[in-house]
């Protein structure tokens, strides 16, 4: 995606604008529609251990406009291969796709829901969302615990609740249309939002940025980088700092490897002679 069409993106999906330059024409529209995108990862497998932006190549900012994101992955199932190949067996043999509502008749349904349809929240859908959004917000005792969902998911899980009641042509929004979105928001974040270092959800890591596991590593890098410029008269030895971080946290030399690149991309430390590093 060129960065161009990044911003344009961005623009849609936070601004809920079109800004349109043509022709000496200058305008800015309402952009009153939904966003659906699909994206390839990086080698052609998804890696969950890797963090979602490092992967399709699309910034923070924008992850963090979609309201949901699911991962679908090629694994080999006996179940679901079967009544895959059977369903592209029946269409080749058949010629014809038996649709369960035609596409004419779906598009102006959608389209009158968009235009006559517009349910409110009741006080049952209302205390189901407030339930859902403290509740997951206070799951952990310890306060440095990562946080797992912020007022954007509470956004998008109201949209989401609307959405149910306005697909049914409903005046209000019920209790089960916020338990829908309720579900498929955990559903969400439980498939792409668990760090697999912690088992916690971690809204970091869904949108794109570094998850607080990641986060606490760079702090305990730098912490010994910054004790062995105490004993090393200012430069810290990189080998000594790869046994220090095993020996101390666990953390293995490809891993710590990877955090003296990012805190070097980053200018918090800098390599003045071959095999030492020093803080910037």
């Amino acid at each position: 995606m060129r960065s161009e069409d990044r911003s344009a993106l961005h623009e849609a999906l936070e601004q809920q604008t079109v800004s349109i330059a043509k022709a000496g024409i200058m305008a800015t529209l309402n952009s009153r529609c939904s966003v659906l995108a699909a994206a390839n990862p990086k080698f052609g497998r998804f890696d969950r251990f890797k963090l979602l932006a490092e992967q399709i190549d699309l910034p923070s900012p924008i992850l963090s406009r979609f309201d949901l994101i699911f991962v679908i992955e090629d694994k080999p199932n006996v179940k679901d291969d079967s009544e895959l190949a059977e369903h592209i067996l029946e269409i080749h043999q058949k010629n014809t796709v038996d649709y369960e509502i035609e596409s004419e008749l779906l598009r102006k349904y959608i389209a009158y829901a968009r235009k006559n349809v517009n349910p409110i929240l009741t006080d049952e859908a209302n205390e189901v969302l407030k339930e859902f959004y403290v509740s997951t917000r206070n799951s952990s005792v310890d306060e440095e615990a990562p946080v797992p969902i912020t007022a954007r998911q509470l956004e998008a899980i109201i949209r989401l609740a609307e959405a149910s009641a306005k697909i049914r042509l409903k005046s209000t929004v019920d209790k089960e249309d916020a338990e829908k979105a309720v579900r498929l928001q955990l559903s969400c974040l439980k498939e792409v939002g668990v760090d697999p270092e912690t088992g916690e959800i971690d809204i970091d890591k869904v949108e794109g940025r570094t998850p607080k596991s990641d986060r606490d590593k760079f702090q305990r890098v730098t912490e010994e980088i910054s004790l062995l410029e105490e004993e090393y008269g200012g430069q810290a030895p990189v080998n000594i700092l790869f046994s220090n971080m095993a020996d101390k946290y666990n953390i293995g030399e490809d891993k710590v490897e990877n955090i003296i690149q990012n805190l070097k991309h980053k200018g918090i430390i800098y390599e003045p002679t071959n095999g030492y590093l020093k803080k910037a």
